[in-house]
């Protein structure tokens, strides 16, 4: 045996730490005789890989037959697709459109009021037991009346109203309530006093415009311009008498202050005491004592 199996073991060593595999396995003998003692078999260099790669689960062989452990497939992951773009909608804008805005609804408009009636006005005679507050010995028989149906204006719409006033005037007071009606003066009520037994005090309460009523002047004993027919009391609650501390109707004494503008009121210079100057009537609220804010007459008193 000698020295040369340890020799060849020696050089498979040094061949496995240069990374070449033996053409000999370290304990198989030698075929033929070896040139020298240090002679080493030369490193077979790999076989070219075939295209496609290796064969899975095959060895690589050698150029000496040794069969070399064939190095596992490298495995690439498949690139992950890219999602696909969305399709355009049946609804989507064609390109070089604008998409219309979404619109809200707008605001409900609320229905337009109702246009009031035009103005009418019918003119009546009167008879003895139409007049609760006429007697015998009033300055006028009731043949010198005439009852006035007319459409004022409440505030909230048309009303139909009813005053008793002297025959000769009746036409004027026409003019002046179609006047009022259609500046939309208001008027809160208006029915001659034999609505409340020809009592004043009562009419007035009540804001009730009136013009005849037998009966004397306010403090006095003389006719009053309402037993002739030819004095008007407007909204009365509301534009009361005034004379010193004293008011009519009492529930109208916050009305002492002209300086309110409530509906209803009247004030120096309006559309009400310019209807009825336009006639030649006179308003008590220019007399300097009493201040009858209420009363208008064709003789001023």
């Amino acid at each position: 045996m000698g020295s040369r199996p340890l020799l060849a073991a020696l050089a498979a060593g040094l061949l496995v730490l240069a990374g070449c595999t033996p053409a000999r396995g370290p304990t198989e003998p030698a075929t033929g005789p070896a040139t020298s003692a240090t002679q080493t078999a030369s490193p077979t260099p790999p076989s070219a890989t075939p295209p496609g790669g290796p064969t899975s689960g095959a060895g690589v062989p050698t150029s000496t037959g040794a069969v070399r452990p064939a190095k596992a497939p490298l495995v690439v992951p498949a690139p992950t697709p890219a999602a696909p773009a969305p399709s355009r909608s049946a609804t989507s804008p064609t390109p070089g459109t604008t998409e219309p805005a979404p619109t809200s609804p707008g605001p409900t408009s609320s229905p337009p009021a109702p246009v009031p009636p035009p103005f009418h006005a019918t003119v009546a005679a009167v008879s003895e037991a139409d007049l609760a507050s006429w007697h015998a010995g009033c300055p006028v028989s009731p043949a010198d009346l005439r009852s006035v149906t007319l459409t004022r204006w409440t505030g909230d719409g048309a009303a139909s109203g009813t005053i008793v006033v002297a025959a000769a005037v009746a036409d004027d007071v026409v003019g002046v309530m179609q006047a009022l009606y259609e500046a939309r003066f208001p008027i809160a009520r208006m029915e001659p006093v034999e609505a409340f037994g020809g009592d004043d005090d009562a009419s007035m309460a009540a804001n009730n415009t009136s013009a005849f009523n037998c009966r004397a002047v306010t403090g006095g004993s003389s006719w009053s311009e309402h037993s002739y027919g030819r004095a008007i009391d407007l909204n009365p609650l509301v534009n009361p008498y005034v004379l010193g501390s004293t008011v009519l109707p009492a529930g109208g004494a916050a009305y002492a202050d002209r300086t309110l503008q409530a509906p209803g009121m009247i004030h120096d210079g309006d559309a009400v005491v310019r209807a009825f100057a336009t006639r030649g009537w006179v308003w008590g609220g220019t007399w300097s004592s009493p201040k009858d804010y209420q009363h208008f007459s064709t003789t001023g008193r």
